[in-house]
């Protein structure tokens, strides 16, 4: 087995072992992951917004590097509009812009188009049935095809435990990819099931590091009991473990955020240093969580971490006093009906 990839973790999505790659792997060569080599051609400066006859008739290289085996975004979202196009799904007169929203498998701000290897693209698109997704995983670029539901604007998970989930739908392939945080104080790798997953670009979204790295240089994460209420993937939480926090513990409603934060807190072992255990099979907890459940903890290294699964106001019940509790819910939900009364500790809403 390569040594980027860790012995006996799984992909959640599609079970193989060449998705989860250990952080120190990916963080030892990301800048570099996407560049183009000296061998690469030029930027082939595919007009987004112009019609795919068009580009066609003006011709362009989709040939792999003779070097390094990538291609350039652009070629890949333009070989994939050709299938889009063949098969009925997309007009004649459709451009780049219209194939959907291209997400590469380990995300990080980058200052260029990505250069692609095999399996480096996650294509959420609209409109779209089956059969085309599985001509579109065909391109070797694309590791997986995802049907969006709703709008764009739409968040991907819960907004309450009351509340039906909106999340989309994998028709292809693998949706599992990785999002490099950054942060003053170091980096993490978080793992996501992209189709059930809300997306998020960057730093994990500057703001909420802002808040963070100001917390720490205040001094309130540093042996501190943190509770990330809210917890999605577990970044805030892990990300608040790297800080230098001496308690963090985790907690969703969503029982695909469970999954995500066991899978990084694994990930991210070597890193924090601690070992995990569960205390169940996450695949016996409901979808929704009500009452609190205990998942799993994690220990070493001067640091104790707790997973539950279930209601956020549920779990004030049964924890103990902390420091900072983060309340990160999604934009269209207001963060005021789960602040807690009555505590030993104070709130930050991101």
């Amino acid at each position: 087995m390569d040594m980027g990839q860790l012995a006996m973790v799984s992909c959640p999505s599609c079970g193989g072992l060449e998705c989860i790659e250990t952080p120190e792997a990916i963080l030892d060569n990301i800048y570099s992951r996407y560049m183009a080599c000296e061998n690469c051609l030029p930027d082939p400066q595919l007009q987004k917004y112009l019609h795919f006859s068009k580009i066609k008739q003006e011709g362009y290289n989709n040939n792999p590097c003779v070097g390094c085996g990538k291609r350039h975004l652009d070629v890949v979202m333009a070989d994939a509009l050709s299938i889009m196009i063949e098969y009925g799904c997309r007009g004649k007169d459709s451009c780049l812009f219209d194939v959907g929203t291209p997400l590469i498998s380990v995300g990080y701000p980058l200052a260029f188009p990505p250069r692609l290897r095999s399996n480096e693209l996650i294509l959420i698109a609209d409109n779209i049935s089956r059969p085309v997704a599985e001509q579109l995983i065909r391109v070797p670029e694309i590791k997986g095809v995802i049907k969006r539901v709703g709008a764009p604007s739409q968040c991907v998970g819960i907004q309450d435990t009351d509340c039906k989930p909106h999340t989309y739908e994998l028709l292809s392939g693998c949706d599992i990819r990785c999002d490099v945080v950054t942060s003053s104080f170091g980096e993490l790798c978080i793992y996501k099931s992209q189709s059930k997953i809300h997306i998020e670009f960057g730093r994990a979204s500057p703001s909420k590091m802002q808040v963070l790295e100001r917390l720490y240089v205040q001094g309130h994460l540093m042996q501190r009991v943190v509770v990330d209420g809210f917890c999605g993937p577990g970044t805030l939480g892990l990300m608040c473990a790297l800080a230098g926090a001496k308690r963090v513990i985790f907690n969703d409603a969503w029982k695909t955020a469970i999954e995500n934060t066991l899978l990084n807190i694994e990930i991210n072992k070597n890193i924090l240093g601690f070992e995990l255990t569960t205390y169940m099979d996450t695949s016996t907890l409901p979808d929704i969580g009500e009452n609190a459940i205990h998942v799993a903890s994690a220990e070493g290294n001067s640091i104790v971490m707790d997973v539950f699964h279930g209601d956020f106001r549920k779990l004030k019940e049964i924890i103990p006093d902390f420091d900072i509790c983060l309340i990160d819910t999604f934009p269209s939900v207001d963060p005021a009906a789960f602040v807690w009364n009555d505590i030993n500790g104070r709130i930050v809403i991101i």
